[in-house]
């Protein structure tokens, strides 16, 4: 196992991902110049209105399209204390914040710039000399963010403002014209950052070859490759050496007689009739290739229909991080993504022999990222890389669940086997927090068990009657109502009440209460039908088209920043999709 670059707290391992807060992990794990490139997309809902982002808190008109916006980034406590921190920074950043606050004031917009200001320093920070960031944006806030980069790495340090063109033409083109491109703002670690020049040509497409180029390449050989006929004479006419004759002419040849001899051989020289000038043929196919420019419209957004599409609204093309990585970093270097997200970043790294990094603040990214992982490129969690961050005792799932309920609800679905996550947000959620599906014995379709996650301490009887009746009127086989704390005696003795339900000749509680505490004290689990063998959600279940509501598989939309959820002591380790199968005398873990 290779020592990390970090501190004790830190995985000894070069690949991992971290749930939390990326600026409580930067700080506390990532020690100076130890990565050499960094990539991020930090969320912003481009889908707001414009203006609303000048509007300051107290404005009274608040569009659902600006609430949106300020269930992430929204000016409070915390951008106060990233503004503060700003300023304890000092130096062109702090002067430059400081004027954007004199014009935009405490609005949504100012909240995400002085929370990505904090975080961009402590990249910068973390960053080699030889290393690059390139941070994805759209036009919306773009302009901003490359002044305060600005101040951080210094103009000097920027190299490129590359647009990629992700969309078509669109037609709502009545009052402006259609927004189809973002932004990614490149700087480099120093002036000696590295640069891979071959990555930077695009091969040719001979189906949709340039003009130029298709004119200039207009032969083909005997095999159909195209090639032109290249000049073999040398500009400088007084070369005594190279002076000779070739094939019944004699002139000033840019190659020695024995290079020229070696490249007949090879079929490489070509002349049209005796007597005439031989002419060198270059084929196409050992070019370069194409330059790239810093606008990139060769790289297709993902479709609904794509394979590597895992629901993620803001997903980028694998095709488009692999760019970049080839562009700005050699194998073995460290790649990090502190806003992973569903992991492209980290895929694309992992594919192309990358060490990387990747940092989330949201519990079920990181499952997913996880899961990517294992599906796509056979890497297993404990050999190839490390989790950290996850709630491993009591105490820590106590912690998350004080700092951030919705994230406390993620992991303690995945922790009992959850296969369907309803969406988290904001308002009714019907008493449904996730689903089990299993299935129901031969003949029958499958079975569910529904789940409800409460991580506050004033958690009585009524809540666990209230669930049963959610369960009555789901019509659903079973419920798990996941709580931090022992159950009192009413509500056990309320959940026993509720009876069995039966698959095949073994019965299963209708109701359990599943208690945090008692699982890592007690290593009390619930018992459920296997649900070993359902390698995805059953097609009975009705999907998001079906029902029209939005994906659940996405990050949620929150506010940053949560403390990181880390914790300290012996790790428990522990497999989220564990179930369990009760037989008519035993217990036994699937």
């Amino acid at each position: 196992m290779i020592s990390a670059p970090w501190g004790q707290r830190g995985i000894q391992m070069m690949n991992a991902l971290y749930f939390g807060d990326n600026l409580e992990v930067l700080r506390e794990h990532v020690k100076d110049h130890t990565v050499d490139l960094i990539y991020l997309d930090p969320p912003f809902n481009s889908d707001a209105r414009y203006n609303v982002l000048f509007e300051s808190p107290d404005e009274k008109r608040r569009s659902a399209q600006a609430e949106a916006f300020r269930d992430t980034w929204f000016w409070d406590h915390e951008a106060e204390d990233a503004f503060r921190q700003v300023a304890q920074i000092g130096g062109p950043l702090a002067l430059f914040v400081n004027a954007l606050y004199g014009a935009l004031g405490r609005s949504d917009l100012m909240a995400y710039l002085v929370m990505m200001a904090v975080r961009l320093h402590e990249l910068r920070r973390v960053l080699k000399p030889s290393g690059s960031l390139y941070i994805h944006c759209d036009p919306t806030a773009s302009h901003y963010l490359k002044i305060m980069l600005d101040g951080i790495f210094g103009p000097e340090l920027f190299r490129n403002e590359i647009v990629w063109n992700r969309t078509g033409a669109k037609s709502l083109t009545s009052r402006r014209l259609p927004s189809n491109h973002d932004i990614i703002l490149v700087y480099g670690g120093s002036t000696d950052a590295f640069w891979n020049t071959e990555a930077s040509y695009m091969p040719y497409d001979e189906a949709d070859l340039p003009d130029k180029t298709r004119q200039k390449y207009c032969h083909r050989d005997e095999r159909g490759r195209r090639y032109q006929l290249d000049n073999l004479l040398n500009p400088n006419k007084d070369r005594p050496n190279l002076t000779y004759e070739f094939m019944g002419v004699t002139r000033v040849w840019r190659w020695t007689k024995d290079r020229m001899e070696a490249a007949r051989a090879a079929g490489m020289i070509h002349q049209t009739a005796p007597g005439r000038v031989p002419r060198f043929r270059r084929y196409l196919d050992e070019q370069k290739g194409l330059p790239l420019s810093d606008v990139w419209a060769d790289i297709n957004p993902l479709n609904s229909q794509a394979r590597e599409r895992l629901g993620y609204p803001t997903q980028k093309p694998l095709k488009l991080l692999e760019r970049i990585i080839a562009l700005s970093s050699k194998k073995d270097d460290l790649v990090l993504d502190p806003f992973c997200g569903c992991g492209t970043t980290v895929h694309a790294a992992a594919s192309t022999g990358r060490r990387w990094v990747g940092i989330d603040v949201a519990y079920h990214a990181i499952e997913l990222v996880a899961d990517r992982l294992t599906k796509n490129l056979g890497l297993k969690e404990g050999m190839n890389f490390e989790v950290d961050g996850r709630p491993n005792d009591f105490a820590s799932a106590v912690k998350l669940a004080e700092r951030n309920k919705y994230q406390f609800q993620w992991w303690a679905n995945y922790l009992v086997g959850v296969q369907q996550l309803r969406e988290i947000k904001k308002g009714r959620d019907q008493g449904i927090d996730g689903e089990i599906f299993f299935p129901g014995g031969p003949g029958k379709g499958f079975g569910r068990i529904l789940t409800s996650v409460k991580g506050g301490n004033s958690v009585g009887v009524s809540d666990v009657r209230d669930f049963r009746g959610v369960l009555e009127r789901e019509g659903a086989d079973g419920g798990l109502f996941i709580c931090l704390r022992r159950p009192t005696r009413d509500m056990a003795q309320n959940a026993a009440s509720a009876g069995f339900f039966s698959i095949g000749n073994s019965q299963y509680p209708r109701l359990q209460i599943v208690s945090i505490e008692a699982w890592f004290e007690d290593n009390q689990q619930p018992v459920i039908p296997s649900t070993a063998h359902l390698a995805r959600r059953p097609s009975s279940v009705p999907t998001a088209r079906a029902t029209g509501k939005k994906s659940d598989a996405r990050q949620t939309e929150m506010k940053f920043p949560i403390a990181g959820g880390m914790s300290d002591g012996t790790k428990v380790h522990w497999n989220p999709r564990t179930t369990f199968e009760m037989g008519e005398d035993d217990v036994r873990a699937i």
